[in-house]
C-alpha cells in the first residue's frame, strides 16, 4: 500500500506519466520505447544489487521502488493500438488484449512485491520476485514482440 501512495504521490507532484495522453499511436510508441529502456536499466541494476552476497539493502529498495513506478503507466501505454509505425509491438497485442493485460499487469504486481519484500530487506524473496518478474518479460515479448 505504502508503495502505491509513494507512486501516487509522485505522479501527483511531478505530473508527469499520469497526465501523458497516449491516444495518439505515435506519442505512446515513443513513450513506451522511453519507459521500456528505463525499466530495462532498472530491472538490470536490481537483478545485479539482489545477488551480491554484499546484500545493500538501500539501495535494493530504492531501486525496486524505482521499478515499481516506472511499471505503474504501462497498461495505459498500450491501450490505443499503435503496432505500426516505429515500433516491435505486434499486433497479436490488441487482438488478444486480455492475455496481453494479464501478463502486463502480472509484471506490474511482481515489481510491487519485489518493492514489499525489500521493505523487510528481505533478499531471498526479493531474488525470487525478480526471477518471476523477468520471466513474466521473456513470455510477453515472446508472444507480442516483432524480433
Amino acid at each position: 500500500m505504502k508503495v502505491w501512495l509513494t507512486i501516487l504521490a509522485g505522479f501527483i507532484f511531478s505530473g508527469s506519466v499520469l497526465a501523458a495522453d497516449y491516444s495518439n499511436p505515435d506519442v505512446a510508441i515513443k513513450a513506451r520505447q522511453d519507459q521500456f529502456e528505463d525499466i530495462k536499466a532498472s530491472f538490470k541494476q536490481l537483478r545485479f544489487l539482489v545477488i551480491q552476497k554484499k546484500f545493500d539493502a538501500a539501495a535494493a529498495k530504492s531501486e525496486a521502488n524505482n521499478l515499481a513506478e516506472l511499471s505503474q503507466p504501462l497498461v495505459e501505454m498500450f491501450r490505443v493500438r499503435s503496432h505500426q509505425g516505429d515500433t516491435k509491438a505486434l499486433d497479436r497485442v490488441w487482438d488478444n488484449w486480455p492475455r496481453f493485460e494479464k501478463q502486463m499487469n502480472e509484471f506490474v504486481d511482481l515489481t510491487e512485491q519485489i518493492a514489499d519484500s525489500l521493505k523487510y530487506a528481505n533478499q531471498e524473496d526479493a531474488r525470487m520476485y525478480v526471477d518471476r518478474a523477468a520471466k513474466t518479460c521473456k513470455s510477453c515479448h515472446r508472444l507480442f514482440k516483432a524480433r
